[in-house]
């Protein structure tokens, strides 16, 4: 975990840091297979666009509720941009709900910009890894263990290795503009087929996440 804060952190450091936003799903937010829970961090500066990701939930219970996108728009309606890096935990779930991380490197996950940005393991026509390293939360506090998972977590080789923790993504945007902020947060849960969208509210309402404080 200590490499993945240095990437992150070593990413923001190489841009002319402007704004700083938090977003997390709409409260009480639920999928047909339960209650969810996300947040994402934003650093917006001249040419490039940070993301920090966490699936909040602990002890899931399906892959439903795991994170397999968080999908966002700049102000300045800039669109153009690439994926330049991402870094995240490994985490295989075994049958019975024990845990392996394994070695920390690339989420997997893929940018889709054809309609604002992206970031999903499921967009599989721009090379995301999906189903597999959808973001999962932390196990039951008490056990170690996601304990609560079903067959379609513990054990499940279409969907393992999950991606843990924190998931770091630096998007390179040529056009982004000092002053810049994200707003139209979406978090999407579950895995092909099914993936479900949730809001993202932040200072402001109506899927906007508002304008954090400047670094």
């Amino acid at each position: 975990m200590r490499n993945s804060v240095l990437f992150f952190l070593i990413g923001i450091a190489s841009t002319a840091l402007i704004s700083a936003q938090t977003c997390t799903s709409i409260p009480g937010g639920a999928t047909p297979d339960g209650v969810v829970s996300a947040t994402a961090n934003f650093s917006v500066g001249e040419g490039s666009v940070s993301v920090a990701v966490t699936n909040l939930l602990v002890n899931p219970l399906s892959v439903g509720q795991l994170l397999s996108g968080v999908q966002f728009t700049l102000t300045s309606g800039v669109t153009t941009g690439s994926l330049s890096s991402s870094s995240a935990l490994v985490r295989n779930v075994k049958k019975a709900g024990a845990y392996t991380d394994l070695v920390a490197g690339a989420t997997g996950w893929a940018l889709d910009n054809t309609s604002g940005f992206l970031l999903c393991a499921l967009c599989n026509d721009f090379g995301a890894i999906g189903p597999k390293r959808l973001l999962i939360g932390d196990p039951n506090p008490s056990t170690g263990t996601y304990n609560g998972a079903n067959a379609s977590i513990a054990g499940n080789k279409p969907h393992n290795p999950f991606t843990a923790g924190t998931a770091y993504f630096v998007i390179t945007v040529p056009d982004a503009v000092a002053g810049d902020t994200v707003s139209s947060v979406t978090f999407f849960f579950g895995t092909a087929g099914g993936a479900s969208g949730v809001p993202g509210v932040g200072v402001a309402v109506g899927g906007s996440c508002g304008r954090g404080p400047k670094q």
